[in-house]
C-alpha cells in the first residue's frame, strides 16, 4: 500500500479495525478522508498525499492509524469497494497525466526553434572523367569564419541531420547538428535532398563514389542545380572555365549551335554540317552545355543529333552528306527536322509544294474495278509517274506515301491507274462503308453508276403492334416480293449485314435497321414466327422509349394506348373505391398505377418510401377489385400480419379478411374456408407450401418483399413455383446491395420481364431502367412532402414470445383474481399495489428481464423493434426512441451495434450540460439513434435532427406522449415526422390504446409512474384487464 509499515503496528491497526474505531468521512478527488481513533487521516494511492495528524506520523511517515485504515481497505467489503474506486480513479488520473505529458512534449516538439544560423553549404560541380557525368561536391562551412569542409559521406550527413546527432566540422565538434542551424538557402537544399531519397536503396542513384559526390538524374537535374545555385557559395567547372551561375533553356533551332547549308550540284545535293566548338553533351545527348548555358533537348532532337554525331569528317575537317537527285522530295520533307536543331540554308528547288488529289472509280464489264487518280498542284496537273518524277520542285512525299499505301490496301496498285478484282458479296459492304470513305478523306472521289449499283441499301419500315398477350414487330420491305422478304428476314435473324436476292443482287441493311435489330437482340427478341418477331407485352414501354422519334418505326393505335398507359398511369381511368379513408393525390396515383397494371395483366413493385401508405394503397386497390369470389393472398413478415388485419378493419371493413396463423391444424381449417383475403407470414407460407399449391388465388401481395432478394432461398424458390395471375410486391428498399436483388423479386412479380440473371447483371443502369420503369412505382418523401401531413402516426404491432406469454398470462390471471371481487374501498386502500401489478404487465410486454434477472427468453417487442430499425436505417432516417423503463433503453442500446447503428442516450441522471452537447451533436448529424427516458424527454430537448420517433411502451397520458413526439416535431423541422407506437397484440397495451381513442384524457399518468394518481377508476382498470 502507501508505506512499508512494521508488522507490530499492522497488528495494532487491525485491532483498531476490529473494535470499530474507523469512520469514513468522505471520498473526493481520488483521496479518502477518515477518522481513526479520533485522529483524522488523509489517504491516497499517491504516497506524497498520505497524511495523519498524529505525532508518530510526523516523525516516521507511517503510524498505527494508517495501518488500521489499510487493513480496513483490504479486508472490509465496503473498504474493498472504496479501494477499487480509488484504483480506478488513479488509473484515469495517470492516463490523463500521461496524455497531458505527451501533449506537452508534442507542443515542445513543434515549437519553432530560434537557433542561431551558424552553418551554410557550398556546392561545386564538375564533369567526372571517364563517365562524362556531372557530379557535385558539397561542403559545410561556418558562416562567421567562412571556412568550408568537404562532406565526405552525404547520406550519412543527411541522417545525422534528421536525427540531430553529433558531427565533426573540421576540428569543431557539434553535439547535436540540426537543420535549423543552417541558413535558409541551405535548408532548402537539405530538405530537397531528404525528400528525393525516400529509402536507403536509392542512395546509390543520387550519391556517387561512396557518398562523396551528389549526382542528379535527368528528371531532377534542373530543379536540383537551381537550388544549388541559390547557395552563397556555388561554382561549376567545365573544361578550363568556372561558372558562378548557370542558365537553363529549352533547345531549338535558334540557339545557334548548329547550322546546315545545302547546295544543288549537277546530279546530287550536298549538305555541310556546322556546330559550335567547346560544346559538351550529357545525359545521352538530351542536355547540351556551352558557355554557361544548359540546353534541354526533346528525344527527337537528341536522336537526330546522335545520328549527325556519327557522320564522318572528311580530310579537310568538314562534315558532309550527299543525296541523289531522286531523293529530292524525301530530303525536302526532312528539312523541318533539321530546322528544329539549327539554321537551314537550302535552294528553292527543295521548297515543298502540296497538292489536292482526286479519284475516280469505274466498274469494268468483267466486274473488276479501275482506279484513276490525279494530283492537282498550284501550277500543274499530274496524271502519271513520269510527270510526278519530272516536277521542278519538291512534292509532299508524305501525302504521296499515304495515297499509294491506301491504294495498295484497297487491292489496287501504287500507281495513277490500276485495277483490282471484282468484289464478292461479303466484301461490298466493307468497300463502300470503309474503303471509299478513306479515299474521300484524302481528296475528291467520284464513282460510276455501274459501281454504285453494287451497293443497294434496304431501309424497311418497322411496325409494332399489340396482339393479344404479345407484341408483334414486323419489318416491311418495299418493292420486293414475299420470297425476297423471307430472305431478308432470315438474314436479319442470322445477324447478317446483307442478303442476296434470287437474281444475285446484294442488298444491304441500312445502319438504323441494324441498330433496331441489335436492340431487339439485347431485349431477348430473336425468334421469328410467321415472318415477324414476337415479344412479351411487358416490353411495350421499353420498345416505345427505345424507338420513339425514329421515322422508320410505326406504332399501331392499340400499342400507343398501351405504351401511353404504362408511361402515364395517372391518365388511366380509376375504378370506384370502397374505402373509409381520405386519400392523398399521390396515393390515388399509386392506386391508378396498380389498376392499370392489373388491367394489362402485369405485376409490379410499389416501392414508396416508408410511411407513404403502401398498405393503404393496396387495400384501396383491392376494394376496387374484390368480388364475392375473389381470392387474395398477402404474405408479410410475422410481426406485420395482424397490422394488415387491423388496417383492413379500419379502412375496408366490408372485405372478408382472415389471418392464417397459429397451429398447423388451425391454419388448415382456415384455408379450407372461403374468404376473400388471407394474410399469413412468409415462414408459415413456406411450411404450408404444399397446401397452397392446391389453392387458387387471383392476387398475391408480397409485403416487405426484400426478403426475397436472394433468389436461392427456399421461400423465393417456393414463390417462383406458385402461379398467381396478378402479383405485386411492396418494398421501400427493393435494392439493398446490388441489382441481383431486384432481379430476384421480378422473377416472382413479373417472370420473363428481365433477361437471364447473367445477362441482366451486364446491362447498363439505363437499360435496366428501360426494362423496369413502368413496373416500379417509387415516391420519396421529399417528392410528395407538400401533400404529406406534418405528422404520420403508425401503430406497429408485435406478439408475445411463448415464454414471455406464459409469464404475462400468469401475472394477468393473478391480477384478474385479485380485482374480480374487490370493492371501491379496497381498491383505494390497495391502489399502489394494484397499479404496480399493472406496471409489471407493461414491463412483461417489453421484456420480463426488466424485473426477472434470470429471464433468458426472447422478447417479441425487441424482435419487432429490430425489424423496424433495419427498415428505418435502410431508408436513411434518424430516430428518437422513448421508453419509460431505463432497463429497456439499456437493452436496446446493446442491440444497436449489431444493427450497424450508433447512439446517444439521455436518462434522468444525465447532467444538463451533457444533454445539450449530445443534442447539438445529434442535430448536426452525428450518430443514428437517440435513446431517451421519460424523465429526460419531457422538456428542454430540441431534436429536429430526427425524422422518426419510436414509442417503445405507450404513455397513456396524451399530453406526455405529445411532449415526447414534440422533441422532433417542432419549429425548425424540415421533414415530415413518422411516429411508431409499438403495441403488443392481445395485451393491456391494446386495451389502453382503445381507451385512449375513446377518451383522450381518460388514462392517468399513474401508469407512467408520475405523481398524479387519481384519475383511473376501478371500472377502467377492470376493462383494461378484461374483467367483465
Amino acid at each position: 500500500m502507501a508505506k512499508l509499515i512494521p508488522g507490530k503496528l499492522r497488528m495494532e491497526g487491525a485491532q483498531l479495525y476490529e473494535t470499530s474505531q474507523i469512520e469514513i468521512i468522505k471520498e473526493k478527488d481520488h483521496r479518502l478522508y477518515a477518522r481513526v481513533a479520533d485522529e483524522e487521516i488523509r489517504y491516497s494511492l499517491d504516497d506524497d498525499l498520505v497524511f495523519c495528524a498524529c505525532d508518530f506520523f510526523q516523525k516516521r511517515g507511517f503510524c498505527v492509524h494508517l495501518a488500521a485504515l489499510e487493513h480496513y481497505l483490504k479486508n472490509d467489503h465496503l473498504g474493498q469497494e472504496l479501494l477499487q474506486k480509488l484504483e480506478n480513479g488513479q488509473e484515469k488520473k495517470e492516463e490523463v497525466e500521461t496524455q497531458v505529458t505527451f501533449g506537452g512534449r508534442f507542443l515542445e516538439s513543434i515549437q519553432a526553434t530560434n537557433s542561431p544560423k551558424i552553418y551554410q553549404l557550398a556546392a561545386q560541380g564538375q564533369v567526372e572523367a571517364g563517365t562524362n557525368r556531372i557530379i557535385w561536391t558539397l561542403r559545410i562551412g561556418l558562416i562567421q569564419t567562412h571556412k568550408f569542409y568537404v562532406i565526405r559521406d552525404i547520406p550519412l550527413f543527411l541522417k545525422v541531420l534528421e536525427n540531430s546527432k553529433p558531427y565533426m566540422i573540421g576540428k569543431l565538434y557539434e553535439a547535436s547538428l540540426k537543420l535549423s542551424q543552417f541558413d535558409e538557402t541551405s535548408q532548402f537544399v537539405l530538405n530537397f535532398l531528404q525528400g528525393i531519397v525516400e529509402d536507403e536503396s536509392e542512395n546509390a542513384l543520387f550519391f556517387q563514389n561512396q557518398g562523396r559526390h551528389l549526382y542528379f538524374p535527368l528528371s531532377f537535374f534542373e530543379q536540383g542545380v537551381s537550388l544549388l545555385m541559390d547557395l552563397d557559395e556555388f561554382q561549376f567547372d567545365h573544361q578550363i572555365s568556372s561558372y558562378p551561375h548557370l542558365v537553363f533553356q529549352d533547345f531549338d533551332g535558334q540557339a545557334g549551335l548548329f547550322s546546315f547549308v545545302i547546295e544543288e550540284k549537277s546530279n546530287y545535293y550536298e549538305m555541310e554540317i556546322f556546330q559550335q566548338v567547346g560544346m559538351n553533351s550529357f545525359y545521352k545527348g538530351q542536355v547540351l552545355f556551352t558557355k554557361g548555358t544548359f540546353y534541354l533537348l526533346s528525344k527527337e532532337q537528341a536522336s537526330l543529333l546522335e545520328k549527325l554525331k556519327k557522320v564522318p569528317v572528311d580530310k579537310s575537317g568538314r562534315k558532309i552528306l550527299q543525296f541523289d537527285t531522286s531523293d529530292r522530295d524525301l530530303l525536302a520533307s526532312t528539312l523541318s527536322q533539321f530546322k528544329n536543331v539549327g539554321k537551314v540554308e537550302a535552294p528553292d528547288g527543295l521548297r515543298i509544294q502540296s497538292f489536292r488529289p482526286s479519284f475516280y472509280m469505274e466498274r469494268e464489264e468483267d466486274g473488276s474495278i479501275r482506279l484513276d487518280m490525279q494530283f492537282q498542284y498550284e501550277a500543274c496537273l499530274v496524271t502519271n509517274r513520269e510527270e510526278l518524277e519530272s516536277l521542278p520542285f519538291a512534292s509532299d512525299i508524305q501525302l504521296e506515301k499515304q495515297i499509294f499505301q491506301l491504294a495498295l490496301s484497297a487491292g489496287f496498285e501504287a500507281d495513277f491507274r490500276s485495277w483490282r478484282q471484282s468484289l464478292k458479296a461479303d466484301a461490298v459492304h466493307t468497300f463502300f462503308q470503309e474503303v471509299l470513305p478513306a479515299f474521300e478523306a484524302l481528296g475528291e472521289l467520284r464513282i460510276s453508276e455501274s459501281l454504285q449499283e453494287l451497293y443497294q441499301v434496304q431501309k424497311p419500315q418497322v411496325h409494332i403492334s399489340s396482339k393479344g398477350s404479345l407484341l408483334e414487330i414486323q419489318f416491311d420491305f418495299w418493292d420486293i416480293d414475299q420470297e425476297e422478304i423471307d430472305r431478308a428476314m432470315k438474314a436479319l435473324v442470322e445477324k447478317q449485314d446483307y442478303y442476296i436476292s434470287s437474281s444475285n443482287q446484294v442488298y444491304y441493311f441500312d445502319d438504323q435497321t441494324k441498330r433496331i435489330r441489335q436492340d431487339l437482340e439485347e431485349l431477348g427478341i430473336e425468334e421469328l414466327q410467321d415472318g415477324a418477331f414476337r415479344a412479351r407485352k411487358s416490353l411495350a414501354y421499353t420498345l416505345s422509349r427505345l424507338f420513339e422519334d425514329q421515322d422508320q418505326i410505326f406504332f399501331t393505335e392499340e400499342f400507343r394506348h398501351l405504351a401511353h398507359d404504362l408511361t402515364h398511369p395517372e391518365d388511366f381511368p380509376m375504378k370506384e373505391l370502397n374505402i373509409q379513408a381520405e386519400l392523398r393525390d399521390y396515393q390515388k396515383r399509386g392506386i391508378q398505377w396498380l389498376q392499370m397494371l392489373h388491367h394489362y395483366g402485369f405485376g409490379g413493385i410499389l416501392a414508396d418510401d416508408m410511411g407513404l401508405g403502401k398498405t393503404l394503397q393496396t387495400i384501396a386497390f383491392l376494394s376496387s377489385q374484390a368480388q364475392a369470389d375473389t381470392s387474395v393472398l398477402i404474405l408479410a413478415p410475422s410481426g406485420l400480419i395482424y397490422n394488415w388485419a387491423d388496417e383492413f378493419q379500419k379502412f375496408a371493413p366490408d372485405l372478408d379478411v382472415v389471418v392464417v396463423h397459429g397451429l398447423k391444424s388451425h391454419r388448415e381449417s382456415i384455408l379450407a374456408e372461403n374468404h376473400q383475403i388471407y394474410v399469413t407470414s412468409y415462414a408459415t407460407f413456406r411450411q404450408d407450401s404444399e397446401i397452397y399449391r392446391d389453392l387458387s388465388f387471383d392476387f398475391l401481395f408480397l409485403d416487405e418483399a426484400q426478403v426475397m432478394k436472394n433468389a436461392q432461398t427456399k421461400i423465393a424458390q417456393s414463390l417462383r413455383r406458385f402461379v398467381v395471375p396478378s402479383v405485386f410486391a411492396l418494398s421501400g428498399t427493393p435494392i439493398e446491395n446490388h441489382l441481383g436483388e431486384l432481379w430476384s423479386i421480378f422473377q416472382i412479380v413479373l417472370p420473363g420481364l428481365l433477361p437471364a440473371k447473367k445477362e441482366f447483371m451486364k446491362l447498363s443502369t439505363e437499360r435496366v431502367a428501360q426494362f423496369i420503369k413502368p413496373f416500379v412505382m417509387r415516391r420519396k418523401k421529399e417528392e410528395v412532402l407538400t401533400e404529406l401531413p406534418d405528422l404520420i402516426e403508425v401503430v406497429y404491432k408485435n406478439e408475445l414470445e411463448d415464454q414471455q406469454k406464459a409469464i404475462y398470462l400468469a401475472q394477468l390471471q393473478q391480477m384478474q383474481e385479485r380485482l374480480e371481487q374487490v370493492s371501491d374501498w379496497e381498491f383505494q386502500r390497495n391502489r399502489v399495489e394494484i397499479l404496480t401489478g399493472l406496471m409489471r404487465l407493461r414491463q412483461i410486454c417489453d421484456t420480463p428481464a426488466l424485473f426477472m434477472e434470470d429471464y433468458q427468453g426472447e422478447s417479441g417487442k425487441l424482435d419487432s423493434l429490430r425489424d423496424l430499425l433495419v427498415q428505418i436505417a435502410e431508408g436513411g432516417h434518424r430516430v428518437l426512441i422513448f421508453s419509460q423503463f431505463r432497463g429497456m433503453l439499456d437493452r436496446i442500446e446493446q442491440e444497436l451495434p449489431d444493427l450497424g447503428l450508433t447512439s446517444f442516450k439521455i436518462t434522468g441522471s444525465t447532467p444538463s450540460q451533457e444533454r445539450q452537447e449530445m443534442t447539438k451533436a445529434f442535430n448536426q448529424g452525428e450518430r443514428d439513434v437517440f435513446l431517451i427516458s421519460l424523465k429526460a424527454g419531457g422538456v428542454g430537448l430540441n431534436l429536429t435532427g430526427a425524422d422518426t420517433v419510436i414509442l417503445v411502451d405507450l404513455w397513456w397520458n396524451p399530453a406526455v406522449e405529445s411532449q415526447a413526439i414534440g422533441r422532433a416535431h417542432r419549429m425548425g423541422q424540415e421533414q415530415a415526422v413518422e411516429v411508431y407506437r409499438l403495441v403488443t397484440r392481445g395485451t393491456i397495451e391494446e386495451k389502453i390504446q382503445e381507451l385512449q381513442e375513446k377518451k383522450k384524457n381518460l388514462v392517468s399518468e399513474i401508469l407512467d409512474g408520475t405523481e398524479s394518481r387519481g384519475s383511473l377508476s376501478l371500472a377502467e382498470i377492470r376493462e383494461i384487464l378484461g374483467i367483465s
